[in-house]
């Protein structure tokens, strides 16, 4: 069932941005003048990074960042198909929720999601679902990807065209789990499925699917769990009809307190505000099943 608090949207053709058919149109979804659209790709509007784990950041500045998160929100009103649990008003662990009870459950996940996610791929979902003129959709594309070749890890609007640019694959996904008797769910770019027959076969199905559409899977993060096993699913641990706190998250609950003891008068309230995002972070897993 849809959660309660998940906003109303309305269908894809009722979005400002299908059938953009010209320049006026165009300048007025976007408040973007068709003219400006050149200088506002310049690679000066992107900070370019490594994160902690050695992922490349591209995000967006100024001007450009404004488009993207423009085109996000968008985006972001367009109904979503029940299976996605990426959006607002549903969690993580709402999506590992879904997934509670002694029965089998295969996962996998989209390698490299957002930068698999080619010019392309974006063109034809302007061109194609959202039914643009194509010169419109080549604008589009260009403003969504970084340097004109993929979908940007940064910006606001990368995790909503992403999956509309695989809506297609995850509807077979949803498709084939249906038929199966299983349930489906997505998480940006996991993808669980449980039920009775959530097998190896069933998973492989899964990682074809993902890759006759274009993308991949990698083999360490394909996993099947047995009907009476723990199973971890999007930051959760499924035991039985319980969620459960990973041993990760508890141990960063502890180490962030240890260092708190240990604090200066000055570090002390920014070590606060840590443990305490990582209490209420917690608290969204730990919240009883009947709750919700």
């Amino acid at each position: 069932m849809p959660s309660k608090n998940t906003p109303k949207g309305y269908p894809l053709d009722q979005s400002p941005l299908y059938r953009l058919r010209g320049k006026g149109q165009f300048e007025r979804v976007l408040q973007v003048q068709w003219a400006a659209v050149d200088k506002l790709l310049s690679a000066d509007n992107y900070r370019v990074w490594l994160n902690d784990k050695g992922r490349e950041i591209q995000q967006p500045l100024g001007w450009l960042a404004h488009v993207h998160r423009r085109i996000g929100k968008l985006l972001a009103r367009i109904e979503l198909p029940d299976y996605v649990y990426s959006k607002k008003g549903r969690s993580y662990a709402d999506n590992a929720r879904q997934h509670v009870g002694a029965t089998p459950l295969v996962k996998t996940d989209i390698h490299r999601f957002y930068p698999s996610v080619t010019r392309a791929m974006v063109y034809r979902l302007f061109a194609n679902d959202f039914q643009c003129a194509e010169d419109v959709a080549h604008r589009l594309a260009d403003i969504c990807c970084y340097q004109r070749e993929h979908l940007p890890t940064g910006s606001a609007l990368s995790g909503r065209v992403a999956f509309f640019a695989a809506r297609h694959m995850f509807d077979e996904i949803a498709e084939v789990a249906a038929e199966e008797q299983c349930k489906m769910t997505t998480y940006v770019d996991d993808v669980t499925v449980s039920g009775a027959a959530a097998t190896k076969r069933l998973l492989g199905t899964v990682r074809r699917i993902v890759s006759k559409h274009g993308l991949n899977t990698k083999q360490r993060k394909s996993r099947t769990y047995a009907a009476r096993s723990a199973k971890a699913v999007t930051g959760a641990v499924l035991v039985g009809d319980e969620l459960r706190l990973p041993n990760e998250r508890h141990r960063k609950i502890w180490e962030a307190k240890q260092a708190f003891a240990k604090a200066t008068r000055k570090e002390r309230p920014r070590i606060l505000r840590t443990i305490r995002g990582r209490e209420q972070e917690a608290q969204q897993i730990l919240i009883s099943t009947t709750e919700k």
